[in-house]
């Protein structure tokens, strides 16, 4: 049955059992993954996937439904299922049909130049990021991964209250993790990029930067415990940003589980810090026009210059807390309820470079790596301890690479501490973002 028809019938059968509104979110994907090793191709896997969630109002309760075939048969289950689950409900929690906003912005998320690629172009490109890894460096042992993928996605939201919108989007990524064995020792190095035309997927300029990366690890030692003039790279920082992004959710503020309930307003982290949630982002990995509730998403600071300014909310969040939803609704699948999450989330650049930022220090660690993110961190106290790896600066200049290092911490605090932000933004393949970071006073426990 075509989606038009589906949705008439649906909405119809709906309104006879006694939803006052109703609504469908659908999503249609296909996803191509070829990975390599050994000059081969290992796994070839090609995907599509089609899912339909159903949501309707009936006794001012929100029941859920969903499926994967549009068929007569899916139409009384969605209708029944749904109705049940909603007079199963028995939270006074209050949720929404949104009937719109007046305007969405236009957001660039689908690339032309992606579309129907020859699939022996990606697997060749696939496989010279293996060959030119191998041609660099003759210690390359092995791989850890080698792999293209391209993926590309339609949803939508229509309702009973006029909503009607849809929107697509795609992507190429490709990366290699070359494997460099140095006498006894093994070092492993990440070259990626994401791209919007294949012109874009460089094997050279990729295996190259995994091969810099390995080469730089070799003789790593660790370095004496104390208190040290840190600074995270931007990858490093991402990495942290991504674990505690959570803090941020007005649903887990409302729930108890994040530190910075009833906080707006405060100043709570250095004046350096803007931290921002941008759906509009140009070629960002999580731009998008509207949530998935229908909201229009709009570019806005969470943090500015030190001060909390918002959380992020979804229309249910929005309203407990009194305030507008942030278009931050989404679903982590089409069966999913609407959570809450953001979309492109970074630390707004500085304007010192990296070079600059060494200087600075004088003496003291960057930090490249942090490991063992999901059981060293607590998201709601914001408590750390990770095994890091980076390197010693001395005299401005990075010295000689430092590994079996665990940094201890707490992320509010580290925000609090960072005395300056850097110029060198980077969503290393990522929605997530950040600059490198200097900070004050970091527990470092080494030999």
């Amino acid at each position: 049955m075509e989606l038009k028809e589906f949705i008439d019938k649906l909405f119809k059968k709906a309104k006879s059992n006694g939803f006052d509104e109703y609504e469908v979110y659908y999503v249609d994907r296909e996803s191509l993954s070829i990975n390599v090793y050994n000059e081969e191709v290992e796994k070839y896997n090609l995907t599509t996937s089609y899912g339909l969630s159903f949501r309707g109002k009936i006794n001012d309760k929100i029941g859920y439904s969903y499926t994967e075939i549009l068929d007569e048969d899916a139409i009384e289950m969605l209708v029944k299922n749904a109705k049940e689950s909603a007079l199963a409900i028995e939270n006074e929690d209050i949720q929404f049909i949104y009937e719109g906003d007046k305007e969405y912005t236009k957001v660039n998320t689908y690339y032309k130049a992606l579309e129907n690629i020859p699939a022996d172009k990606l697997i060749d490109l696939a496989l010279n990021m293996e060959k030119e890894a191998k041609a660099l460096d003759s210690r390359v042992v092995s791989f850890q991964g080698c792999a293209l993928g391209y993926s590309n996605s339609k949803y939508g939201i229509i309702n009973s209250k006029g909503l009607n919108l849809e929107n697509k989007s795609n992507l190429l990524t490709a990366y290699v993790v070359p494997i460099i064995k140095e006498n006894e020792n093994m070092h492993d190095g990440f070259g990626y990029v994401t791209a919007k035309a294949l012109e874009e997927v460089d094997p050279k300029k990729i295996a190259r930067d995994g091969i810099n990366e390995a080469v730089s690890r070799i003789g790593g030692k660790s370095i004496s415990s104390g208190k040290y003039k840190t600074i995270i790279n931007n990858e490093a920082m991402v990495s942290i940003l991504s674990t505690f992004a959570g803090v941020f959710s007005g649903d887990a503020a409302q729930k108890g589980l994040s530190l910075l309930k009833d906080k707006e307003g405060e100043i709570i982290a250095s004046d350096k810090v803007t931290l921002l949630d941008n759906p509009h982002l140009e070629n960002g990995l999580a731009s998008v026009p509207f949530d998935d509730e229908g909201v229009a998403t709009k570019k806005k600071d969470i943090i500015h210059k030190g001060k909390l300014i918002t959380l992020l909310h979804n229309l249910k969040t929005a309203y407990k807390g009194n305030t507008k939803s942030t278009g931050n609704g989404f679903k982590s699948s089409y069966a999913s309820p609407v959570g809450v999450s953001p979309t492109n989330f970074y630390i707004e650049k500085g304007t010192k470079s990296f070079d600059e930022l060494l200087e600075e220090v004088g003496e003291g660690v960057l930090i490249t790596e942090f490991a063992g993110l999901h059981s060293g961190a607590n998201s709601i106290t914001g408590d750390f301890s990770l095994a890091a790896k980076g390197f010693y600066i001395k005299d401005g200049k990075k010295d000689f690479p430092v590994e079996q290092i665990t940094v201890a911490g707490n992320f509010f605090d580290l925000l609090k501490n960072i005395v300056e932000v850097g110029a060198d933004l980077k969503f290393p393949m990522s929605s997530v973002g950040s600059p490198s970071i200097r900070v004050e006073g970091l527990s470092i426990a080494g030999k």
